[in-house]
Formats: structure tokens, C-alpha cells, sequence
């Protein structure tokens, strides 16, 4: 059977060697610990250049240096390394100041007792366990967040599929059509170009001329603003359209990276992408002023306003008086986005845990319950806070806060 290597390293400095001796007759017999010795603090920072430790015991009056200046060292090598110190009464308040300071992790009096000492390292070992656990699930909860935020911007994306789908084509017959008529100004103007070319060429001969002067005429007689309202019909189409797509980009990307932005940009993006929900009888207010830009993941901070109007839109569905408010504003150092509805409003019950996974005033299968709670977890991860304000009959009022950037 093959031998379970040790769980933990564990390093030793201390100038006396009886000391390191009875350390080591401490944990002769604790297999799970790979244990190193030194009477030199600076071959003690040469083995933590190599191996990774768990925890370190060094004393606190060595000749090299002081025990406390070997711990501060070291911890610029081996930040998560748990240190203890050990030392005599008269230094106790440079310990404890050591401690305040996060220097150790905790010391031990001299002289020490062999159990004492091994209880005292048991306890640094298994915190140090635990605070690598931690970082471990931190980094696996974090991890399946990003990949909640993504799978819920991409069902946003879903859902909006079919009005995005109707924007697009609201977009393109237009363009199209403009398209046909520009093409037909383009051949009058070539036939133009061929008749001044036959009669340059004919070295200006009455017939050609004549002809010239006919197609001339011709054109003439148009219209003179078809072939601009043409040009600016074109013009607006495209911009619909692009309007549209950079929208989508915008919400879909998966941007790691805050950089400076106005939030009045992703509320009209957020707008441009459900112009489609506005057009059914919902009146939407704007109220946008000018805005200092918030560092932020523009991806991230544009799902979470494309779900406030969404689920705004949703509440005043069949609300006698549909109307949606949103406005924006900078005060006491933060940029604020509120989205209000005339909705019927949130029951209090669910009020209090709308933020929580998997809570909706949504019909089954109209809903995950999890788009505000991801918001939640946005907005905050970006320094800021979301809160809800509701009365029975009286909508809806959601406000985000986010810190401006410096």
C-alpha cells in the first residue's frame, strides 16, 4: 500500500536547538505533518520561497533577526501561512500589537508545555484548513454565480427573441424598399452620365444634345426632396437597426472588466430592446439627466435595468392606466436609476423576500423567480443597492444606487 503523504507543512525557526528538538518530539508521531526545522530565520524564508506552509512557529529573539521581523518577511512570501510566535511576559505587549496588526495568528508563553504546543498548532492547522475551504467554496459559489448571471442573460436575450425579432423587421422593410428606390434614382443618373458621355463624345452634335437636354428635363421635373427623404429614410433604418444590435452585444457579452459608464446609455439600450412592449398601449416616461459615469461591467448593469423595465412592463399588464417611469439622477456621490410602474403593486409578504432565489409575483412558468435576485447580487458586487418601495393599487418604485467613479 502506498504511504498517504502528510496533509500539512508545518515549519519550525527557533535558535535553540533544544527547543526545535522538543517541537519535534511534539509531532514524531503526527503523520499528517511534514515538519522542517531551522535555527536560522533566513534559511526559514529560503523554504518558504519553495514549499507552500500551512502554518509557521518561530521565536521571537533569534540573532539573525527578531522573530516578528522573520514573521513579516514571511508573510509577504506565505500571506496565508498561520503564524505563531513564541516568546516571555516581558514582550508581551509587542505581541499583542502583532496580533492587532495581523502579524500571528496567536502566540505561545514560554516555557511551553508539549501538549500545549501541539493543541496550539492543531488549532492554526485546521484553521488554516478551514480558511482554504472557504476560499475553495467562495471560488466555486462565485464561479456558478457568473454562470447564473450569464444563463439568465441569455434567457433574457430568449424572451426577448420574438419582439427584437419584430423590431428587425420593422427596420428592414423600410430599408428594403428604400433600397428599390434608390436603385431606381441610381439608373436615372447613369442613363444622365451615358447621354453627357455620347455627346461629348459626338463632339456635342444637335441630336445627342437634344437627347441630353430630354433626360435632363426629365429629371428636372422630379421632385427635388424624393431622392433626400429616400437617403434619410435609409439613414434611419440603419440606425434602428444598429440601435438594436449594439443592444443585444451590449446585454450578451461577457465583459469581465469595469470600465466608465453612463448609465443613461444602458437605459436607452434597455429601451431600444423592449420598444416593442411600449408600443402596446404602455406609456414610458423618460426622465434622464446628466449622470457622472459608475465604473461598472456594462453587461451586467444593462441586464439589470433591461429586467426592472421587463418586469415593470409585466406589472401593468391590464392595469387600467399603463404607465412606466424612468429616471435617473446624481446625488451624495452615487448615480441613481429609479423604474416605477402603475401597476397593482407588490403583496407585503413577498415584498420583504422579492430579492430572494426563486420569489416571484409572476404566474408559474412566466418566471424563474431568480432575475431580481441575480440584480441583487449586481448591483451590489458593483459597491451599490437596490431597494423596492410598494402599495396595494399604488405600482411599484425600484432604485438602484451605484458610487460614481472618482
Amino acid at each position: 500500500m502506498v504511504a498517504k503523504s502528510p496533509s500539512y507543512s508545518l515549519l519550525v525557526v527557533d535558535d535553540e536547538p533544544l527547543a526545535l528538538k522538543l517541537i519535534e518530539r511534539v509531532f514524531a508521531a503526527e503523520s499528517d505533518v511534514d515538519l522542517r526545522l531551522t535555527n536560522s530565520p533566513t534559511r526559514g524564508l529560503e523554504i518558504a520561497e519553495r514549499l507552500e506552509l500551512d502554518a509557521v512557529i518561530s521565536d521571537q529573539r533569534m540573532p539573525e533577526m527578531s522573530g516578528l521581523d522573520f514573521l513579516g518577511r514571511l508573510r509577504d512570501r506565505r500571506p496565508r501561512a498561520h503564524r505563531i510566535l513564541l516568546t516571555a511576559y516581558p514582550e508581551l505587549e509587542v505581541v499583542l500589537k502583532a496580533i492587532n496588526n495581523g502579524l500571528v495568528y496567536r502566540f505561545v508563553l514560554k516555557p511551553w508545555d508539549l501538549d500545549d504546543m501541539r493543541v496550539s498548532v492543531r488549532r492554526a492547522l485546521e484553521a488554516k484548513r478551514l480558511a482554504d475551504e472557504h476560499d475553495r467554496l467562495s471560488a466555486l459559489l462565485r464561479a456558478q454565480f457568473d454562470e447564473l448571471v450569464r444563463a439568465e442573460r441569455l434567457a433574457s436575450i430568449g424572451r426577448l427573441s420574438a419582439g427584437v425579432g419584430h423590431e428587425l423587421g420593422n427596420a428592414a422593410t423600410p430599408l428594403l424598399l428604400n433600397v428599390d428606390l434608390l436603385v431606381d434614382e441610381v439608373a436615372r443618373l447613369q442613363e444622365l452620365f451615358r447621354s453627357a458621355l455620347q455627346a461629348v463624345e459626338g463632339d456635342f452634335k444637335r441630336e445627342a444634345l437634344d437627347q441630353l437636354t430630354k433626360i435632363t428635363r426629365r429629371l428636372q421635373a422630379r421632385k427635388a426632396d424624393d431622392f433626400n427623404e429616400t437617403l434619410t429614410a435609409l439613414r434611419a433604418a440603419a440606425a434602428q437597426l444598429q440601435a438594436i444590435v449594439h443592444g443585444l452585444k451590449r446585454v450578451a457579452r461577457d465583459a469581465r472588466d469595469a470600465i466608465p459608464y453612463d448609465v443613461n446609455q444602458a437605459v436607452l439600450t434597455a429601451v431600444a430592446l423592449l420598444n416593442h412592449r411600449f408600443k402596446s398601449g404602455i406609456q414610458l416616461e423618460r426622465d434622464l439627466n446628466a449622470l457622472p459615469a459608475v465604473m461598472c461591467r456594462v453587461s451586467e448593469i444593462a441586464q439589470v435595468i433591461l429586467n426592472l423595465l421587463g418586469n415593470a412592463a409585466d406589472a401593468v399588464e391590464g392595469a387600467p392606466v399603463r404607465t412606466i417611469r424612468v429616471r435617473t439622477w446624481e446625488a451624495d456621490g452615487k448615480v441613481h436609476l429609479e423604474v416605477s410602474d402603475s401597476g397593482s403593486g407588490i403583496d407585503p409578504a413577498i415584498q420583504a423576500r422579492l430579492f430572494e432565489p426563486f420569489v416571484t409575483t409572476k404566474e408559474i412558468g412566466r418566471g424563474t423567480g431568480l432575475g431580481l435576485s441575480i440584480c441583487k447580487n449586481i448591483v451590489e458586487s458593483h459597491g451599490g443597492s437596490i431597494t423596492v418601495d410598494s402599495e396595494a393599487g399604488k405600482g411599484a418604485r425600484f432604485t438602484v444606487a451605484l458610487p460614481a467613479a472618482a
